[in-house]
Formats: C-alpha cells, sequence, structure tokens
C-alpha cells in the first residue's frame, strides 16, 4: 500500500512514454487480449459495464477496468463482473512496482492500476477486455491499449484543461484512442461534428466508423424507481424490449452504445450474440452510484455521481419525472476543474434545500465550501453548509419534513456516502433498502 499511497500524492501524468516501458519490461500482456476501449463525455462507464455484462452472459471471459472506485480500489479491475480478489492484487501490484523500480520509473496512480488490471486480465485469461478512458483518450493511460472496437459515447465540455475549449478540440482527443485497424462507433447527433471524428478516425487508419443512432435505433418505453425499459432495434435484435436496473432515460443511450459495441464485435467474427444473453446481461448490470435509489424510514436517497453540466442536467430531469411535486433537499460538493456555478443553478431548480459539503478524500481539487455557498446562494434561498457528507446524513436522518434526499456533483463524494449508508455498523445499519438493485450490499 506505500507504494500505491506514493502515486496518489505524486499525481496525474499526461506521457505514455513510462507506461509502454513498464508494460514491455512485464511482457506487453495489454496486447494478448482483444480490447474494446470507450471513452466520452458522459455515459462511457455505463455503456462498459453494460458491455462487459453482456459479453459475461453471452459466455465470454470478459475484463473490465473503469474509474474512479467509490469505495474500494479493488472496483476499477474486475472479472465476471466480480472485484479482483485481495491477494491477486497485491501481487500485481508486487509486479508491477518491482518493474517501475527496475527502470527507475515512477507511476502515476492511474497508470500503476492500468499495469495491475492488465497483468490481472491475462493471468486471467480473459477472452476480453472492456477499458473505459480516464480522460479525453490522447493522453490518458489507457491509450497503449489497442482497441479491436473503440466507442465515443458523446462528446460534451468537461476537462477543459486539457481536452480544450471546443467541441471538436475535445473530440480530437477523443478520437485518438483509434488505432489502425480499429473500428469506431460514434454517438453524437450533431452532422458536423461527426463529420469532423470521422474524418480524425480515417486519418488513424480506423478500419470503420459507423453512428450509432444510424445502426442501432429504438426508445424508451419507461422509467420508474424499479430501472429503465427501452426497446433496441439493430441487425441481431429486431425491435426487442429491455430492462436494466439503472435509472434514467439516458441510460437508453448508454444502452445502445453497448449493443453497438457488440454488434460490431459479431461483424468482427469475434463473437455469436443471442438475444437471452443479451437481456441477462441489461438485468444484472450494476453500476452503483449513478442514480442509486435507497430507502430508509419510508424516504428516499438518491446517490448520482453527475459531475459536470451534461450529467447534472440529465440528473435533474429524471429527477423531476421521478418525484416532481415531492419535497427534495439536495448535498452537493464540486470539484474546482468543474463549470460548478452552472451545476449548482441546475441543480438549485429541482430542490428546496441545498447543503453544500466538503469532500473528505480528494481536498486539494474540491471547490473550497465558502465559495459553493456563495454561488449557490445566487440561485437559492436556502444554502446549509456542513462540514462533511456524514455531517450532512446525520443532519438529514435527524430533520424531516424532506420526501427525498439527494447526494451529487461528484463521484467522490457519492462514494463517502454510499459507504456510509452500507456500512454494517453505525447509524444506518440494517436499516437502508435499495430500490433498483437486488443487493444493496454489493459492491
Amino acid at each position: 500500500m506505500e507504494f500505491i499511497n506514493k502515486t496518489i500524492i505524486r499525481g496525474e501524468k499526461t506521457d505514455l512514454d513510462n507506461i509502454r516501458k513498464v508494460l514491455g519490461a512485464l511482457g506487453d500482456p495489454h496486447l494478448k487480449i482483444k480490447t474494446v476501449h470507450i471513452t466520452g463525455t458522459n455515459g462511457k462507464g455505463s455503456t462498459a459495464a453494460f458491455a462487459a455484462s453482456i459479453l459475461t452472459e453471452l459466455g465470454y471471459k470478459t475484463g473490465l477496468f473503469t474509474s474512479p472506485h467509490l469505495i474500494d480500489v479493488r472496483e476499477r479491475i474486475k472479472v465476471g463482473g466480480e472485484n479482483i480478489g485481495r491477494q491477486e492484487f497485491c501481487a500485481a501490484v508486487g509486479s508491477a512496482a518491482a518493474a517501475y523500480e527496475a527502470l527507475k520509473i515512477e507511476p502515476s496512480f492511474f497508470e500503476l492500476m492500468l499495469v495491475v488490471a492488465s497483468l490481472y486480465f491475462y493471468a486471467e485469461k480473459c477472452d476480453f477486455v472492456i477499458a473505459e478512458v480516464g480522460i479525453g483518450g490522447r493522453l490518458d493511460s489507457t491509450n497503449v491499449l489497442n482497441g479491436a472496437v473503440c466507442s465515443i459515447t458523446g462528446v460534451d465540455f468537461d476537462h477543459i484543461e486539457y481536452l480544450g475549449g471546443t467541441l471538436r478540440e475535445i473530440a480530437r482527443e477523443k478520437t485518438a484512442i483509434v488505432k489502425p485497424g480499429s473500428v469506431l462507433t460514434v454517438n453524437v447527433e450533431d452532422d458536423g461534428l461527426y463529420d469532423f471524428i470521422e474524418k480524425e478516425a480515417f486519418e488513424r487508419k480506423a478500419a470503420r466508423v459507423t453512428r450509432t443512432g444510424d445502426s442501432v435505433g429504438g426508445r424508451v418505453l419507461s422509467v420508474n424507481t424499479g430501472g429503465t425499459d427501452f426497446v433496441i432495434d439493430s441487425p441481431s435484435l429486431k425491435e426487442k424490449r429491455f430492462h436494466v436496473p439503472l435509472i434514467g432515460d439516458y441510460q437508453f443511450q448508454n444502452a445502445r452504445c453497448a449493443i453497438g459495441i457488440i454488434e460490431e464485435l459479431q461483424t468482427a467474427g469475434l463473437i455469436k450474440i443471442d438475444c437471452e444473453s443479451v437481456e441477462r446481461g441489461f438485468v444484472k448490470t450494476f453500476w452503483p452510484g449513478r442514480f442509486e435509489l435507497f430507502k430508509k424510514d419510508g424516504a428516499f436517497i438518491v446517490l448520482d455521481g453527475a459531475h459536470n453540466v451534461n450529467g447534472m442536467t440529465g440528473f435533474v430531469r429524471n429527477l423531476k419525472t421521478l418525484f416532481g411535486g415531492l419535497k427534495i433537499r439536495a448535498i452537493i460538493s464540486i470539484l474546482s476543474n468543474k463549470q460548478y456555478d452552472q451545476m449548482l443553478g441546475i441543480i438549485s431548480g429541482a430542490v428546496d434545500e441545498l447543503i453544500i459539503v466538503g469532500i473528505n478524500n480528494i481536498k486539494k481539487k474540491s471547490v473550497e465550501v465558502n465559495s459553493l455557498v456563495e454561488n449557490a446562494k445566487k440561485y437559492h434561498d436556502n444554502v446549509i453548509c456542513l462540514s462533511d457528507v456524514k455531517t450532512a446524513l446525520q443532519y438529514v436522518s435527524k430533520s424531516g419534513n424532506f420526501d427525498l434526499s439527494c447526494v451529487t456533483g461528484s463521484l467522490y463524494l457519492v462514494g463517502e456516502a454510499r459507504e456510509r449508508l452500507l456500512s454494517r455498523s453505525g447509524r444506518y445499519a440494517g436499516k437502508v433498502e435499495c430500490v433498483n438493485y437486488e443487493s444493496c450490499f454489493k459492491a
């Protein structure tokens, strides 16, 4: 753990040379497994989770690499839906650390996790790896991977200090995950932006570029507290109805992206699709912290990691659809590199009380609480400031008159809240029911 802790203190890097050297010294395990590489401003994690679950149900041993984790670092690395074991995690960290030290290279935390994941997936003899980009694509550590299928789930404004201030600049960074021979699926509505991405991809020698909206149709049927129902219409799935436990109309878009990926894998002759396995894959998808709904003493608690303007807009839209007319409070904190003023304005229109808190595990990146409070007061008359999410949840449990509380603005904040809600001891032990998943204690 000391080696890992040093990487966290060190911060992130924007150079792929070091990770290539280390993976080369370890035998390039990342190049020995068929990979699906997914980027996008929003929805890439849900898309990755859907695709991995479907491939698992189709009978393929599938690794899943995502970020960030909510509670346990091992959440980032899964095979068959299960976290990497503690023993396997420690062994892989040890192997990676030895390689870094031999080469006299200091890794970032994210870089180290990808090396650990690559070693584990290779040792487990995975048939496929689904890898979610951390930020952007071009300089992200995952860009050492060679995606047979690459996917862009959407392009919007986020991380503009790294990716650029225009949609085309951001799209160029994301399209850079394409390798010669890759197939790229793109989920963007704007024709001009799609044409730009297509041109960029072919310049990178993509084998084919497909637009998700053209190849996979369908529609949302319903969104309720048990999840989302929709119809998918694709070459292998003609007007088929599916259910996912993830709540939100936008989950249809994410599911459609996943099906676009699965269809391309079949076109390449790598898999065989059957509807029943796809249905099971959707139903079994577990992706916590994204409109995850809990119930305690008759009141609802929603955890949603909406961390940018687009994500907050979607969250609020579905919050109003499902709980319009109820009295709602929000516990919120936002990282300093986000468009927090706009996000506060969006959430303020949907809630009756705003509780501003700090984030304990990422203080250097979170906006100063006082600054958030001052910005929030521009949009809302009922703003409260509390030290952290623990204090906020205690306040919520003692003060009545509200039907629903939501924790949002950052996945790091959601992780803290989820850990406290699911704690085996303390105020919430045995009293919290997860509504949209079979077991709220799955992690």
